[in-house]
């Protein structure tokens, strides 16, 4: 029992022991840290079943007209729920100077789950090296996909945060930031993980690892006191059959954002998107060939959506009212699969659909705030109109350490 003991209190003194050993080191070498942080419950009713992520807090468009034998429409089923999956813990860790570059890291969590049956688990939401020189800055790990525009992200609480009018993913990346006084460029290679591509052998990321190129995309940005403009391409390049061609496609983006006395208006506008892996719309069509010798081959068809939306808000004050507006038009909605093609995406039945969501919010203080919003989506189905009204209260209890030297 004794040599038990023993043993026990002499490997705690070995982990205590080389715990401090790594503590004095990091001091030694001037690192520190700093905690972030949000409480976020949401509550939400449903006026009808919707298409969604996350329980559908992640909130897409409401469903098509579904008849059952009576003639009684089965997704015209009010829904109300409440989850506090989007509570987030964030470390930031500083440390020396390297290569002449200010350097840090940053790893944030939530409890969304890296998909449907993992909500209520922990998922890496960000987490990258960041080494920030005068004029360039060079991002290496999971961050927001460069279709999220991190300067002009909508005003609203909900998970969605605007989707599917505004992207909304987080990819593995390369990302480089080159500064040329207002003027900016930015360059980023991405890697799926999270949100994935859709084929013949379901959601994967595979079909971006086999085609060899990774997700490509280029930006440029002009920046001054209260104006902040943008415009990018980006290249997507998937193998959907591991034998097979790339399919390959480029989605054109316009963003904006102007503030002035308190207020801020933001605009982005994504033209010819395939944008299934970005919680938004579009996808692809994969037509069989069968060649003289009876060789199989596939035909690949984008398609694809262009989407606009534009949000209004208040970013002082106690009370900060804010509006968002959003249209997104399928613009193969007239095209017919051949038989026997197969349709991967989202959205291919709507011909177009539409967004109005006010809000407001009332900042009590002490990192404490409370939101109220009502979404109405409309999509346009083949089978018919249908809109949903989501009603969404949600708190919000932000937090911040001051950064502390190890």
């Amino acid at each position: 029992m004794r040599k038990i003991l023993h043993s026990t209190f002499f490997t705690k003194f070995l982990v205590l022991s080389s715990q401090f050993l790594v503590l004095g080191s990091l001091h030694a070498q001037g690192f520190g840290f700093s905690f972030s942080g949000s409480v976020n419950p949401q509550v939400w009713l449903d006026t009808r079943q919707t298409v969604g992520a996350r329980e559908e807090m992640l909130d897409f468009y409401p469903k098509p007209i579904g008849l059952d034998a009576m003639g009684r429409d089965t997704n015209a089923v009010p829904m109300l729920n409440m989850l506090a999956i989007t509570n987030r813990l964030a470390v930031t860790v500083y440390g020396p100077d390297v290569l002449g570059a200010k350097v840090k890291g940053y790893i944030e969590t939530d409890f969304t789950g890296s998909t449907d049956g993992g909500v209520n688990s922990l998922r890496l939401r960000h987490g990258y090296v960041d080494m920030q020189w005068t004029s360039t800055k060079l991002l290496l790990g999971h961050y927001w996909h460069p279709m999220v525009v991190h300067e002009i992200m909508p005003g609203t609480r909900p998970l969605n945060m605007g989707a599917p009018f505004h992207p909304y993913a987080r990819y593995n990346q390369v990302r480089v930031d080159q500064s040329f006084g207002r003027v900016g460029v930015v360059l980023t290679s991405g890697f799926q993980r999270d949100n994935t591509s859709q084929g013949p052998y379901g959601r994967s990321s595979s079909y971006l690892k086999h085609s060899l190129v990774p997700e490509l995309d280029a930006q440029l940005r002009y920046t001054s006191d209260h104006l902040f403009l943008g415009a990018a391409a980006h290249l997507v390049s998937i193998r959907p059959r591991p034998l097979g061609d790339n399919f390959s496609h480029i989605t054109f983006s316009l963003f904006g954002k102007y503030d002035f006395n308190g207020w801020s208006i933001k605009a982005q506008t994504l033209i010819m998107g395939n944008l299934y892996e970005y919680s938004s719309m579009g996808g692809y069509v994969e037509t069989p060939l069968m060649a003289a010798d009876s060789t199989l081959s596939y035909r690949y068809d984008a398609y694809t959506y262009n989407t606009y939306w534009v949000d209004f808000g208040r970013t002082e004050g106690r009370w900060r009212p804010g509006l968002l507006l959003a249209y997104a038009r399928n613009n193969d909605y007239a095209y017919q699969p051949e038989a026997g093609a197969s349709v991967y995406g989202r959205g291919m039945d709507i011909e177009y659909l539409y967004r109005i969501q006010p809000r407001i919010g009332f900042v009590a203080g002490g990192g404490l705030s409370f939101y109220a919003e009502v979404e109405h989506t409309f999509a346009q189905y083949r089978s018919g109109g249908v809109s949903n009204q989501r009603f969404i209260l949600s708190a919000v209890y932000a937090f911040a350490t001051q950064r502390k030297q190890l």
